[in-house]
């Protein structure tokens, strides 16, 4: 579904990612891994719009998508998450959920204006869609609430909603579980595994290993801008590598 080509993003005098490959499966969860500095949010920012690469490709489904915008990349099926909560917080849990449904909609300006029966059919399908979405998150209570009145492991679980909703052939979560306390990573843990079920491909950036290793089908791990290792979980923690720059040598 995602190839990443041999891509680089040199800013000035430093190289955030050097001649990275990678290729990610229809249907399944990758894992990006790395300390910090690796390079891996500057490769997310790459996919989905925010930097065109210095060199190499990203291709998705077959199409070469690097250097285009943010929005044009969201048309074709990609959503995301941000590390640090990108909410509208003064808006309602629903109408923020609502903003992620702007790529499914076709009403235009003038069925706007007019009220017409398209833009009214759609507008009711818009909200089924985002309350049936808000409900398998967890948080379909909170539909009325401010986003920015929400305990911070729901504005969470209300961003992955916002990008969920728009029905995305890819979905990219940067750092879910920052900041989350342990409930709340084994209810995200679970979560992840129930979008993949549902037919959803994730790729997803994450410092908590655990959640990692639990989640992650293939994961490929960054280290100063370049590909350490790729395999399964289980490869990846016994590669000598990507122990050494973990943890400095000692397993």
């Amino acid at each position: 579904m995602l190839k990443i080509d041999h891509v680089s993003m040199v800013f000035g005098g430093l190289t955030a990612n050097n001649d990275v490959c990678a290729e990610v499966h229809k249907g399944e969860i990758f894992g990006l891994i790395g300390p910090n500095g690796a390079g891996k949010t500057t490769l997310f920012n790459v996919i989905s719009g925010f930097y065109k690469p210095t060199a190499g490709k990203v291709i998705f489904n077959g199409e070469e998508i690097q250097g285009k915008l943010s929005n044009q990349i969201a048309q074709k099926g990609i959503a995301r998450t941000y590390q640090n909560i990108n909410l509208f917080k003064k808006m309602t849990v629903l109408e923020n959920v609502l903003v992620g449904c702007h790529t499914q909609t076709r009403a235009n300006i003038f069925d706007a204006i007019f009220n017409t029966k398209r833009s009214r059919a759609e507008h009711e399908e818009a909200i089924r869609r985002c309350r049936e979405v808000l409900e398998f998150m967890g948080i379909g209570h909170l539909e009325d609430s401010l986003a920015g009145s929400l305990p911070y492991g729901d504005q969470r679980r209300l961003e992955i909603a916002r990008a969920l909703v728009s029905n995305p052939k890819l979905l990219l979560l940067d750092e879910p579980a920052a900041g989350m306390n342990l409930t709340e990573k084994d209810i995200l843990t679970d979560t992840i595994l129930k979008i993949r079920d549902l037919g959803y491909t994730v790729l997803i950036v994450e410092h908590n290993m655990k959640l990692v290793m639990k989640v992650c089908d293939r994961i490929c791990v960054l280290n100063h801008g370049n590909k350490l290792a790729e395999g399964t979980p289980e490869e990846i923690q016994n590669n000598p590598d990507v122990i050494k720059a973990y943890l400095g040598g000692a397993k």
